[in-house]
């Protein structure tokens, strides 16, 4: 059995990494964010790589058992076309069970450039494991040098400030260790959340996406998984579904010039007013304003934040779907 972390003992920091450490885009942020994690911590942080090189029992049971020692987690992972790699989601998922629960997590998305869409997948899937995601995420180009070698070093020095903030505050609201485990089957239900939203994330654009095939991906019912997804991610599935439509819809909107026919399909929608009213409830505009906005040089809003407390967001608001919730 793997003890839990002392709350006396000085913080430990795991690093999970998909990504080579020689990448040039690297090459002056990871030697600073560890510098930075020992001088916070007194301790080096325990790196733990992932991926083909490094597939064995042996490194699964090192990554469960560090994941349960450490008060705090860095999740390093390679973004391509706007996804995180299958590396990042099998680490994940062999730490289901408990392993993160309560732990507060850092993600820093390599190759990510500006786009959110990969490191939003991240936080539903670790917020479905029990995590607390830091709201602070570094954004790192995979073959370039960042501009300016002092911009890194701040970076790296705010986002490990705040994730041990976290810890300390975690550590300080601890539950006693006589405290039950979480049960067998919330743990169960969490993994088959974390597959369902894997399922989804892949799947958003298909608009015979619904919610009963989301609940196959699961192995639910389609009542115990509308019920046990709003638990485990916060957000109905419905709700899940169009922000990740809104996203693809911005980055389609702002970087190429297909028509807005075309982006409606693109983006999992039959129906181009469906379409437009959604992206208005979720940008206060239309997209072809959107569009017009960027072009201008202005800075469109983006879509209201899902978890700002008693307030419903504006997709909310404005979700049209048949058959009570079963489509986006």
């Amino acid at each position: 059995m793997t003890l839990p972390p002392s709350r006396s003992a000085p913080p430990t920091v795991l690093v999970v990494s998909d990504v080579p450490a020689g990448l040039p885009g690297l090459a002056s942020v990871l030697p600073t964010l560890h510098d930075v994690v020992g001088k916070a911590t007194g301790r080096p942080a325990y790196w733990i790589r992932v991926g083909p090189p490094h597939r064995s029992a042996a490194a699964d049971d090192a990554l469960r058992t560090w994941a349960h020692r450490a008060h705090g987690l860095v999740l390093l992972a390679g973004v391509r076309n706007e996804s995180c790699s299958g590396e990042v989601q099998l680490a994940l998922d062999r730490l289901a069970g408990g392993a993160l629960r309560r732990k507060p997590v850092g993600i820093v998305a390599v190759g990510a450039g500006q786009s959110t869409h990969a490191v939003d997948h991240l936080r539903v899937v670790l917020a479905a494991l029990g995590a607390v995601v830091i709201p602070q995420a570094l954004h790192l180009p995979a073959h370039e040098q960042p501009p300016g070698l002092g911009q890194p070093h701040d970076g790296a020095q705010a986002f490990v400030d705040e994730l041990l903030w976290f810890a300390a505050r975690l550590r300080e609201d601890a539950p006693p260790a006589t405290a039950h485990p979480p049960k067998r089957h919330d743990r169960a239900a969490a993994v088959n959340v974390a597959a369902a939203v894997s399922y989804i994330t892949e799947n958003f654009a298909d608009n015979d996406l619904t919610l009963e095939s989301a609940a196959r991906a699961a192995h639910m019912s389609r009542y115990h998984f509308s019920r046990t997804f709003k638990k485990h991610t916060g957000r109905r599935f419905i709700d899940f579904v169009t922000e990740l439509r809104m996203q693809r819809a911005q980055a389609l909107l702002l970087k190429t010039d297909l028509p807005l026919s075309d982006i409606c399909v693109k983006v999992g929608y039959r129906d181009l007013s469906h379409f437009q009213r959604t992206f208005k409830a979720a940008f206060a505009v239309t997209p072809s304003v959107y569009r017009s906005a960027a072009l201008a040089g202005l800075t469109p809003a983006g879509p209201a934040q899902a978890d700002v407390p008693d307030a419903p967001s504006p997709s909310e608001l404005a979700l049209v779907s048949s058959g009570a919730g079963n489509r986006p």
